[in-house]
């Protein structure tokens, strides 16, 4: 019995810290079931939020107009349901439908009202044989009709709390589907929201799924061993879930960027215990050192995404943050648990990892390269200029969604994108008949730019009286406020969407010397306010990553011409990134605004391995056979387990990421393990000729 004990004890010591990290995994998991949300609106990459608190303290213009507009009309959440009509809306009897459907939804739970060309003020003179008369059809009723007179659009207006998210996307959740049987298509924030909250949940699971299954593959393939294969994605899972514990545990949220960051732990900490396991079977100085080049592929790499905390946005500090915390703890895991099972599983290995065929190719296919580079890089401002900066809400799905089918619909078929709001505010006095006149000629204004598809406010009604009228009836309120301030909707077409700062100039101008105050609001200024961040923010974390990058290893290679070398393969693969970005017709946005940074700090591991055997062998052709397949296995690895995200699912932004990372990544590969060794060659050649 003692010594049953001692040998337990014995076996317990041994794997104490696979012991350790066991512990720590059923207390992640419990924070993570307890505390996990998730947050999809727009606000959450404008500077200045912060998980958990109201949207309101956020010192934003944009928002605050929207909320100071919300808060005077008393606003409840719009949706537009578009209607696909059997039958032309002008052939008699063609309007039965569009009511049988509009009287379904308004007994729906949680809808106030539905507005559409049945009950738009002054429709009914346009109505003959329960049809519409297109004829003369004012502009601002063709909001609800299509102009193929094919489509009709019901404005639903729910009665929950605009300010509570969940209630709101419960709610047009629970519209849509009641209404999966009719010929419609529903649309709105709430909609966008709720598609992005069903990816995002998938994204949880499905994608570090498949990344671990792919993955996998190619590091069984690399290292004939299913173990290590096992343990070496084992490891990162372990270092993802810890982070997601911490996440959680601060009161943090997934939005759609945190979302990735199991994936990116996956695929990125793969790498460290791959090395690892690769170096047992080398002679015992590489075993002894190992540690040294798996560290600095740590650091750097979390120096590429930690120079995301010099950004405005918070979901850009906090992806930055978390991913290299994560990269720490796998660094942490990989020595210690990897130590206890690695060391293990390659005892019981009957075979070696395979090298790959890996071996410096020489040096006219590297010349070969080189001038392909060149002429990439000499072509790369012109492709570059053709960059387009934004992001909207229909950017993040893929053109066969519902939610772009819809846009698409409302561009086609409504000359409509978006809209905006001008609220205006008499100073002195009420709104009087005689103001009629100068909105009139606000509209006509406004009406005649190829940027507005029309203006909508109810001109045929003396402005005193749709006051009066709006104490009683809901449907005003949309218009009126109160007797000193009023609101026109502007419906932009989808160029006019494009050219908000045009728009706001067009604006501007048909107010000029009018005697009114007035404040511009809509969601679309929220979104360019988030846009307008994103060039900046790009900048600043890219020249902060690669200023870093270079100091790190120029302070550990202490020869500033070694650093230059080394940095090379990383600052040549960055800007072919916006050379692919332009070619595939990529915009700067959100996902892509991060691929630079990671592309950084993953690449760069590769020329520190290269750089950390070169200095120990002093033999560039033994440098490449000895840590290319590593890092062979590794870009493979990266590459298959990113193009995972490619397979299914609605969301392209992850597809864009993947795309671009992919084509990062082999691209730093390829210069890694031919330009850079021809540098490193050239350079020893020319110091044994001098001496």
């Amino acid at each position: 019995m003692p010594n049953a004990l001692s040998k337990f004890l014995d076996k317990v010591y041994e794997y104490k810290f696979t012991i350790i990290s066991v512990l720590l995994l059923i207390l992640s998991l419990v924070i993570i079931v307890g505390n996990a949300r998730i947050e999809t609106r727009i606000e959450t990459f404008l500077p200045g939020y912060k998980p958990g608190r109201p949207i309101s303290e956020i010192d934003n213009p944009a928002l605050q107009n929207e909320m100071k507009m919300s808060s005077k009309f008393g606003d409840l959440t719009n949706v537009s349901v578009i209607y696909k009509s059997p039958v032309p809306l002008d052939t008699p009897g063609a309007l039965s439908g569009l009511r049988t459907l509009q009287e379904k939804i308004e007994k729906m739970e949680n809808v106030e009202m539905v507005i559409s060309v049945l009950n738009y003020p002054g429709t009914s003179v346009h109505i003959v044989d329960d049809a519409i008369d297109f004829e003369d059809l004012p502009s601002n009723l063709k909001t609800f009709v299509s102009n193929d007179k094919n489509y009709a659009m019901l404005l639903t207006v729910l009665n929950t709390n605009a300010k509570n998210e969940n209630e709101v996307e419960a709610a047009v959740r629970k519209i849509t589907n009641n209404l999966k049987s009719e010929p419609v298509i529903v649309i709105s924030e709430a909609s966008v929201n709720n598609m992005l909250f069903d990816e995002l949940q998938r994204s949880m699971y499905f994608y570090p799924i498949v990344m671990f299954l792919v993955i996998f593959i190619i590091f069984y393939y690399q290292t004939r061993s299913v173990r290590a294969a096992l343990i070496s994605l084992f490891i990162p899972l372990l270092a993802s879930l810890f982070t997601l514990g911490i996440l959680f545990s601060l009161n943090g949220v997934l939005n759609m960027l945190t979302a990735m960051i199991p994936s990116f732990l996956i695929i990125i900490g793969s790498a460290y215990p791959l090395h690892y396991y690769n170096s047992l079977f080398r002679d015992e100085d590489a075993k002894r050192e190992i540690y040294k080049p798996i560290f600095l592929s740590m650091l750097t790499t979390a120096v590429g995404f930690g120079s995301f905390v010099f950004v405005t946005i918070p979901a850009f500090r906090e992806f930055g943050i978390y991913v290299s915390v994560g990269l720490f703890l796998d660094f942490v895991l990989t020595l210690t648990v990897g130590g206890e099972l690695l060391k293990q599983a390659s005892r019981k290995s009957k075979n070696k990892p395979r090298d790959l065929g890996i071996h410096f190719i020489g040096k006219k296919a590297t010349w070969v390269i080189i001038v392909i580079i060149v002429a990439a890089l000499i072509s790369s401002p012109f492709l570059i200029s053709k960059i387009k900066i934004g992001l909207t809400s229909t950017d993040y799905f893929s053109k066969n969604s519902d939610i772009n089918v819809g846009y698409k619909l409302l561009e086609e078929k409504f000359e409509l994108r978006d809209s905006i709001y001008i609220v205006l505010e008499k100073p002195a006095g009420i709104f009087l008949p005689g103001d009629n006149a100068n909105i009139e000629k606000i509209i006509a204004d406004l009406s005649n730019s190829e940027y507005i598809t029309n203006v909508d406010f109810p001109t045929d009604v003396p402005i005193t009286l749709l006051t009066l009228a709006a104490r009683s009836q809901p449907l005003l309120r949309n218009y009126i406020a109160d007797a000193k301030t009023i609101r026109l909707t502007v419906n932009l077409t989808k160029s006019g969407s494009d050219h908000l700062e045009e728009v706001t100039q067009l604006i501007e101008s048909a107010l000029k010397d009018l005697p009114y105050n007035y404040f511009l609001a809509g969601t679309p200024f929220i979104w360019k306010a988030v846009n307008d961040t994103i060039l900046i923010n790009q900048l600043q974390s890219l020249f902060a990553a690669l200023i870093i990058v270079f100091i790190t290893i120029w302070i550990v290679f202490r020869r500033i011409s070694e650093a230059l070398k080394l940095t090379s393969p990383v600052i040549i693969a960055t800007v072919m990134n916006f050379v692919y970005m332009a070619i595939f017709g990529m915009k700067l946005e959100i996902s892509t605004a991060i691929t630079s940074g990671i592309i950084i700090g993953l690449a760069i591991d590769y020329s520190i391995h290269i750089g950390h055997e070169y200095d120990r062998t002093r033999d560039i052709l033994l440098t490449v056979k000895n840590v290319g397949p590593s890092i062979i296995g590794n870009a493979l690895g990266i590459i298959g387990g990113f193009m995972t995200m490619l397979i299914g699912g609605e969301l392209v932004l992850f597809k864009r990421v993947a795309i671009l990372v992919s084509l990062g990544i082999a691209t730093a590969t390829l210069l890694t393990l031919t330009v850079l060794p021809f540098m490193l060659m050239a350079v020893k050649k020319s110091k044994e000729k001098n001496e």
